[in-house]
């Protein structure tokens, strides 16, 4: 999987884990068992968001783990590299 739709496929689970929490605790009453389905579709999206960040979330040129910062990475802080070209990343001059 390529690191952009990973980053994607993360915030998307993410996003979706935290709008069924709202849903579940603004909703329904708690013990109910649509409260139970909505807390554990939220649970199970919130699993998913850390084993696509864990085990996707990777360098295509170095393969090292791209954790941190992940949203707005341009380039693997590891090799330096961009993740599209493989170019390696330099500061622009002022």
């Amino acid at each position: 999987m390529h690191i952009k739709t990973a980053r994607k496929v993360v915030l998307w689970s993410m996003i979706l884990s935290v709008a069924c929490a709202v849903i579940g605790l603004v909703f329904f009453e708690p013990g109910t068992v649509a409260s139970l389905y909505v807390t554990f579709a939220a649970f199970g999206l919130m699993l998913v968001s850390v084993i696509v960040l864990f085990t996707a979330c990777r360098c295509p040129w170095c393969n090292k783990r791209v954790t941190h910062g992940l949203m707005k990475a341009e380039y693997c802080p590891h090799c330096k590299k961009d993740f599209d070209t493989g170019l390696k990343y330099r500061k622009k001059k002022r």
